[in-house]
């Protein structure tokens, strides 16, 4: 049977014997192009930002009475900044890629290095001591350092909760307390900066929860929201067994400031800024200044939030009329920059898409214009349907539609569940149906495999489908069975399947018939892709494979070149592999490279979109946008 198999191969797949020459290639320009924040401090009328997976990281003064980047300065290292604050009148940032502590001051617009902190890779929040002391919350290790603003000498409190590998947050009361929200199991630990002890004062009913997301601090409470079930909760400083949990009904809380006798907290994803009354315990909503946004700092004063979103935006909300102004950064001077991309997307032959940090960039080339639109979130993979680009969004696994005849993103559904981070999306026009697998949230293995009806909007999500395994790949064959490629991986936790298995599913009864291994040791099946009855694949490492699921068996297996992902195509002239450096043609035994060199920055596996009516391929070189015609090719 295995000689059968190799003949059908070598009969679907032939690779011409004179490799064509390579095809052209047409740069587009940068693929998404913003200007997203983490990082936000705020001293007086100045909003301190820091921007996020930029190179090189900005650091500006934004001045609330003008609406304008006053001052702006770059850092030598870091790809981003999720934390700042503000001590002395000087302004710090931590970074990630590495975990470093950067001192910009005002006066002068410059930035030098205050600190490293040891080997870790991110800092993920930033807060001031009563003595000026700094106090950073990091990953992977879920450390707290403190580090002398002036001599940049650190000390390392260690591992804040066992096993957690985030500090998501940090914040230091008025007594010198300072209080660690760690994840990917939710814990909020109080830690006595003179002698290092740490005390776990998380309630309870929260211990269920992945993040302890952003933390606020008075003289009398201490205050928390959670992902992903935005929980706020209220803790009595002086007897933390007296607390109060709120549920918000949004996913994550992931700003929270306290302003006399109340907690401001902004929710995400509905971009909701909640108001809890300390004295009465009502919780109210002030307003929705960017819906669907992420706030990374909300500030209170004078009858005024002040809040910056991840999109790059700083509002203001009148709390007396309700009156909401909103400026644009990079209408207001802050640089842009050119993202790594999510993914990328083609539809009509017309609009290309790039998918960004909260952000899609539309590439028109009728017109040849290239405009920034807004949207929930990442872009992690997209497919044009029916006149729509459908978008499968980080987090919170929602699934949003952008037209291109009005400019628009509307929010169609979410996949529910523990579901958070989309993996892969494939469109089964026989059932007018998408399927999307995604992976579960911080600190949960495993992950889901949803349908998506693309006329009612209606979501069907099967759980588990493969043991502790997130979907990362999806085809169907026909109109009643899917192909589901898993990972091994989580998001915070350490592997605990040995290799990544494949799925048949029956659409009809909404059951997995098989469940196999097709790469013994594989970390991640990439995609996956039907052609004349066998089954294509590639995992993590660039490892194709050729397989009959129905036998369950592979004849063939070769390494790509570049040992690394890639999205399958099936394309005029053969399948293709595209890697974030090449384009492969795939033969029964090895592959023939038709590009290469093209060193794509994308943010996760390479989401390149291939355009069968006119034989285009689009990818990113670099970080810029390329269609390649194929139509030279020769087979």
């Amino acid at each position: 049977m295995i000689g059968l198999l190799a003949v059908l191969i070598i009969a679907a797949l032939p690779v011409p014997a004179n490799a064509a020459a390579t095809p052209p290639i047409r740069d587009l320009g940068p693929g998404v192009v913003s200007a997203p924040i983490t990082g936000a401090a705020r001293d007086g009328q100045n909003v301190y930002l820091v921007s996020r997976g930029l190179q090189p990281v900005v650091v500006a003064r934004f001045d609330l009475a003008t609406r304008k980047i006053a001052a702006h300065t770059t850092l030598p290292t870091g790809i981003g900044g999720w934390a700042a604050t503000v001590s002395g009148g000087q302004v710090y940032a931590g970074t990630y890629h590495p975990a470093d502590v950067y001192h910009y001051d005002p006066a002068t617009n410059t930035a030098t290095r205050t600190a490293r902190l040891g080997a870790e890779e991110f800092v993920w929040d930033l807060a001031t001591g009563p003595d000026g002391t700094l106090y950073a919350g990091t990953y992977p290790n879920g450390k707290v350092f403190a580090v002398d603003p002036k001599t940049g000498a650190t000390r390392d409190f260690g591992q804040i909760s066992t096993g957690q590998q985030y500090v998501r947050s940090i914040a230091a009361a008025s007594d010198g307390t300072v209080y660690a929200g760690t994840g990917t199991a939710a814990r909020l630990v109080a830690v006595d900066p003179k002698t290092g002890g740490k005390t776990d004062i998380t309630p309870p009913e929260l211990r269920t929860e992945s993040m302890v997301y952003d933390i606020a601090v008075s003289n009398d409470v201490v205050a928390f929201g959670t992902e992903p079930s935005g929980k706020l909760a209220v803790i009595d400083r002086h007897d933390p067994s007296k607390y109060t949990i709120v549920d918000t009904d949004d996913h994550v809380l992931n700003a929270l400031t306290i302003d006399g006798g109340e907690v401001l907290a902004a929710g995400s994803t509905s971009g909701n800024i909640y108001r809890y009354d300390l004295a009465t315990g009502k919780l109210t909503t002030v307003g929705t200044p960017l819906p669907q946004d992420e706030n990374r700092g909300i500030f209170a004063d004078n009858g005024q939030i002040v809040g910056v979103a991840g999109t790059g935006q700083v509002w203001t909300l009148d709390r007396a009329s309700g009156a909401v102004q909103t400026t644009d950064i990079v209408t207001a001077g802050m640089p842009t920059s050119t993202e790594p991309v999510q993914s990328v997307s083609v539809q009509g032959g017309r609009y290309a898409y790039v998918g960004g940090n909260f952000g899609l960039q539309v590439h028109d080339q009728t017109s040849g214009t290239s405009t920034h639109v807004r949207i929930g979130g990442e872009a992690k993979t997209a497919i044009a349907v029916d006149g729509k680009l459908y978008l499968a969004v980080y987090p919170g696994a929602y699934v949003d539609t952008y037209d291109p005849s009005t400019g628009k993103v509307v929010r169609r559904g979410e996949l529910g569940g523990i579901q958070n981070r989309p993996r892969a999306m494939a469109y089964l026009a026989a059932r007018g149906q998408l399927g999307i697998g995604s992976r579960s949230n911080y600190g949960h293995t495993g992950g889901a495999f949803a349908l998506v009806d693309v006329r009612t909007n209606r979501i069907t999500r099967f759980d588990d489908v493969i043991p502790d395994q997130g979907i990362t790949a999806v085809t169907f064959a026909g109109a009643r069975l899917a192909y589901l490629g898993g990972e091994i991986y989580a998001d915070g936790l350490p592997p605990v399947s040995p290799a990544a298995q494949l799925a048949t599913f029956d659409l009809h009864t909404g059951k997995v018939v098989r469940l196999w291994t097709p790469v013994p040791g594989a970390g991640e099946i990439a995609d996956l892709l039907m052609h004349n009855g066998l089954l294509y694949g590639v995992t993590d490492a660039g490892v194709v494979f050729v397989a009959d699921p129905r036998r369950q068996t592979v004849p063939h297996t070769y390494r790509l070149a570049d040992h690394s992902a890639a999205r399958l195509f099936q394309s005029r002239h053969g399948l293709l592999a595209v890697t974030a450096n090449s384009v492969f043609r795939l033969g029964d035994t090895s592959a023939e490279p038709i590009v290469t060199g093209l060193h794509g920055d994308w943010y996760n596996n390479p989401q390149p979109a291939y355009d069968a009516r006119a034989d285009v391929l689009y990818t990113i070189r670099a970080r810029n946008l390329v269609s390649i015609d194929l139509r030279s090719l020769r087979g």
